[in-house]
């Protein structure tokens, strides 16, 4: 054991955050509706899969993915 290390903040003139334009208010940075858009469109092929599931013409040829190993005692 060599010891550890405890990260106490950090700081950056590059930084993407600004704490001036978070908010969950309205205002001129970020439009909340956006998020509507984003998630429809990223559930796009979820939403596709499913209908033709249900239809029966669109099952995998995939094995599907074992998620056990990602699992928490």
């Amino acid at each position: 054991y060599k010891g550890n290390a405890i990260l106490v903040g950090r700081k950056s003139p590059y930084s993407l955050y600004r704490e001036d334009y978070v908010t969950f208010d309205e205002d001129d940075v970020y439009n909340q509706k956006d998020a509507e858009g984003f998630i429809k469109l990223f559930g796009l092929p979820l939403k596709v899969q499913a209908m033709l599931e249900i239809e029966g013409v669109g099952v995998s040829h995939y094995r599907a993915p074992d998620y056990s190993a990602f699992k928490r005692d």
